[in-house]
């Protein structure tokens, strides 16, 4: 693999790594709350873009709005308060809907022959 599409595989995936990453641990018990601050921060922007990435490539609609759905409850501004139960189903969730973008993005991202 060369340099571009190294670069090209990274922005594909990165972001989408990083929510996952940060998912996995906030399903931890015992994390302080500065840790789900620090989520919210960046969850809200990665969902925006995965959701615009998913608008604008044409992904479907069902992927734009789980996107939007998770940066609005993840928003760190207009916080919505849920109880721990709800928030580890939001961390799954979380997780899913990154994958999903990967697997999308990676599958559109091959060139066709």
């Amino acid at each position: 693999m060369n340099e571009k599409d190294l670069k090209i595989a990274i922005r594909t995936w990165l972001p989408e790594a990083i929510a996952v990453v940060l998912a996995i641990i906030a399903l931890r018990k015992g994390n302080p709350y500065g840790y789900y601050v620090f989520l919210r921060w960046m969850a809200c922007p990665v969902f925006v873009w995965i959701g615009w990435k998913a608008y604008s490539r044409g992904f479907g609609i069902l992927m734009v709005v789980s996107a939007g759905v998770l940066a609005v409850l993840f928003n760190p501004i207009l916080r919505v308060m849920l109880d721990r139960d709800r928030w580890e189903i939001l961390n799954i969730a979380m997780i899913a809907v990154a994958i999903w973008s990967t697997t999308v993005s990676l599958k559109n991202s091959k060139p066709q022959t």
